[in-house]
């Protein structure tokens, strides 16, 4: 049974008078140095204890005392009376600049990914490099503690290598929408769907050649429905069915009615494109039986004729079905138009010769 989790970023603050860290990938943490244990160093943060590994520590900056400034020197009064002063009763001139102010550049958002230890994961989102806010859970997903603010916006997560590993939009404090996450190689690994921080609708693993790995469907953030899981070959290996997270019997299906046969028809039929749309032609054994002139959106302009109940295909030069007419009482019952190969793209069904996509 494959586990499921979705890592999501915890981020640190700045503090007053705190050493800076610049980690190999560019992040930036601000704290104090408490200790090193395992050939880790404890930092205190603003937002809380963090563990970072030395080898991910580029570079350790000390922020030094600023030095005292002098104290100014005496100023001698003089009893001596000032000189006079001209003044001008013409106003100064004012340049006035018609520049626009630049606008501030947005931050950049991004999160990284901290194991502190093997029981908690720790989420480090950033604005511009440097660390804002940080989140922590347990390794079942829970979440622990929350520290600092989670600005609004997409955040993204970066492989060592500078690939794309996670893309997600946050919003008030929360994950909300897609999520994506990807193989180091660029390929789709996992998308899911969150509402309000909890998981809600379909979540889907992949293999990197693109094959699905496993697929759930979500609600209130818990299992309800079907969790498949596949083979090599595309095939389901397993399925379960949940409701609220708990395994249930699944719904007992319905028998479907089988829909109404309808029967083939010999009659064919060609079409002659026109400003208005299409007409169309039908022949029974060659001979002319009747033809029906329908606009761009499908709806028919003119009908004429005695055509017989049945399905009329109609085949490009090369032989693959374009379209398909369903007369019934001498009317046009239902289109439906094909992808050139076959697949159905739309079917329309009329009422008062307007055609209604279905």
């Amino acid at each position: 049974m494959i586990s499921i989790f979705l890592t999501v970023f915890l981020g640190l603050s700045q503090s007053a008078g705190a050493d800076t860290f610049i980690l190999r990938d560019g992040g930036v943490i601000e704290g104090e140095l408490t200790g090193e244990l395992d050939g880790a160093a404890l930092i205190k943060t603003k937002y809380g204890p963090l563990t970072v590994n030395k080898e991910d520590i580029r570079e350790q900056k000390t922020e030094t005392a600023p030095e005292p400034v002098p104290a100014a020197e005496p100023v001698e009064l003089s009893s001596a009376q000032p000189a006079a002063v001209t003044t001008s009763s013409a106003p100064a001139a004012v340049e006035v600049s018609t520049t626009q102010p630049e606008a501030a550049a947005q931050p950049k958002l991004t999160f990284q990914t901290v194991l502190p230890s093997t029981i908690t994961r720790q989420l480090v989102y950033l604005e511009s490099g440097i660390a804002v806010a940080t989140e922590t859970y347990d390794n079942e997903g829970a979440l622990i503690s929350a520290e600092g603010l989670i600005s609004d916006g997409t955040y993204t997560e970066y492989y060592p290598e500078g690939g794309l590993k996670t893309v997600k939009t946050m919003l008030g404090g929360k994950a909300n929408g897609t999520l994506k996450a990807f193989y180091p190689g660029g390929a789709l690994q996992i998308e899911a769907y969150y509402l309000a921080g909890g998981k809600e609708g379909p979540l889907k693993y992949f293999t990197p050649d693109g094959k699905p790995l496993m697929e759930a469907s979500y609600r209130n953030d818990m299992l309800n429905g079907w969790k498949k899981e596949y083979g090599e070959d595309g095939t389901i290996t397993a399925q379960s069915y949940y409701i609220d997270d708990h395994l249930a019997e699944p719904p007992k299906q319905q028998a479907v009615p089988e829909p109404e046969k309808e029967p083939e028809s010999m009659v064919t039929v060609k079409s002659i494109s026109l400003a208005r749309g299409e007409r169309f032609t039908f022949r029974l054994n060659g001979k002319y039986i009747g033809k029906a002139h329908l606009d761009k959106d499908l709806n028919i302009i003119s009908r004429g004729g005695k055509i017989p109940d049945g399905n009329v295909k109609m085949f490009t030069k090369d032989g693959r079905i374009e379209k398909e007419f369903v007369f019934k009482n001498n009317a046009i019952k239902a289109l439906r138009v094909y992808e050139p190969g076959g697949p159905l793209k739309a079917e329309y069904s009329y009422k008062d010769d307007m055609a209604i996509k279905k």
